[in-house]
């Protein structure tokens, strides 16, 4: 069927549509496609339409089923001829009792649908890409189904389709359109009534072999959880061993910073006392290396000392020193005159200390 264009579902198109201005006391919607113009691509704005029960989407172009989650009391759902290719979005529709999928691209039948879907009475699968008996019997739960249609399906063409179908949904009245007689249920139980049974035991022989690794795992966890709490226990015990240790440390560390400090204490006082020694010691030497000039008194004299251990060299310097001059004095010549007194000495063979040779 050719497509003509897109139209989309709007409020005013719904009230235009329906005469009905209050879309809440809409019970009953038609949005089918029955002239094959413009289609439906997209579920939408139908939040208003609270008590709607029908609602009718065939002959559109719509991909997926949404934006249906305020149709609580949803009847029925026509939404065949479509381009579904999920069964989805009516998990919340407990009210549900028609469903409509046919002529769609539908593979799977969801395991949800069973358990949500539980008013569910009648389901139209036909002309879709079902191939599994399996998908078939996840509708075993529902059961208030009574008519089913999966003609032209790949299902179908499945030996023993119907009795498969008949003997395991137990609800069904009519099956593809046709009424299930007692007979076929005769026969459907007489074929898989055996086959069932096996399955059974397999799937019961299967479940204790389950069981039982479930307890061997049961068993090994809780030895593993015994195993994990002996080793939490031995972990807090070293745990509060290894704290008692850090705090013998940290005050032992206490100890020996205080300690440490007294000794640095003691070291620079050491040190310092050192340095002075070394200091006087020096300045003993330049005093015993003063002592033997003689000492010329000059202005530098009257300025003050440079340090007090100079100043001390210097003090002891003009102490002997001007005795020496003054014995030097009285041992020339009266008649001589202070203007002779440096021949004199260069007679004697002394030499006069220049200022440079004074100057320490």
């Amino acid at each position: 069927r050719k497509r003509m264009g897109t139209k989309y579902i709007t409020e005013d198109s719904i009230k235009k549509l329906t005469k009905q201005e209050n879309l809440s006391l809409l019970q009953s919607l038609n949005l089918s496609n029955t002239h094959g113009d413009k289609c439906l691509r997209y579920i939408e704005n139908l939040d208003k339409c609270s008590r709607l029960q029908v609602l009718n989407l065939n002959n559109n172009s719509i991909e997926k089923i949404e934006k249906l989650e305020k149709l609580l009391k949803l009847h029925e759902l026509h939404i065949s001829n479509n381009r579904i290719q999920k069964i989805e979005g009516l998990e919340h529709m407990v009210n549900l009792q028609i469903l409509n999928l046919a002529n769609n691209n539908i593979e799977q039948v969801p395991l949800w649908l069973a358990k949500k879907l539980r008013s569910l009475q009648m389901l139209n699968l036909q002309n879709n890409k079902i191939f599994s008996l399996h998908e078939v019997a996840k509708l075993k739960l529902l059961q208030n189904l009574t008519d089913l249609t999966l003609v032209e399906n790949p299902v179908s063409t499945l030996a023993h389709y119907r009795l498969f179908i008949v003997f395991h949904l137990r609800s069904l009245e009519s099956l593809d359109g046709q009424r299930i007689s007692d007979f076929e249920r005769e026969q459907a139980h007489h074929r898989f009534h055996t086959e069932e049974i096996e399955r059974l035991e397999g799937e019961l022989e299967q479940r204790g072999a389950e069981v039982e690794q479930l307890q061997q795992e049961k068993a090994a966890a809780l030895e593993e959880l015994e195993k994990q709490e002996m080793l939490q226990h031995s972990l807090k015990q070293q745990s509060k061993e290894q704290q008692r240790l850090q705090e013998q440390l940290e005050r032992e560390l206490d100890t020996k910073s205080e300690l440490l400090k007294h000794k640095t204490t003691e070291l620079t006082r050491a040190c310092q006392k050192q340095y002075e020694l070394e200091q006087e010691l020096a300045f003993h030497k330049i005093d015993a290396k003063f002592e033997p000039l003689p000492y010329y008194p000059s202005y530098e004299d009257s300025l003050p000392a440079d340090s007090p251990y100079i100043g001390k060299a210097r003090h002891k310097r003009n102490m002997q020193t001007s005795d020496t001059t003054d014995e030097g004095r009285r041992a020339l010549p009266q008649s001589s005159s202070e203007e002779d007194a440096p021949e004199h000495a260069l007679e004697r063979g002394t030499t006069a200390p220049t200022s440079h040779q004074l100057t320490v």
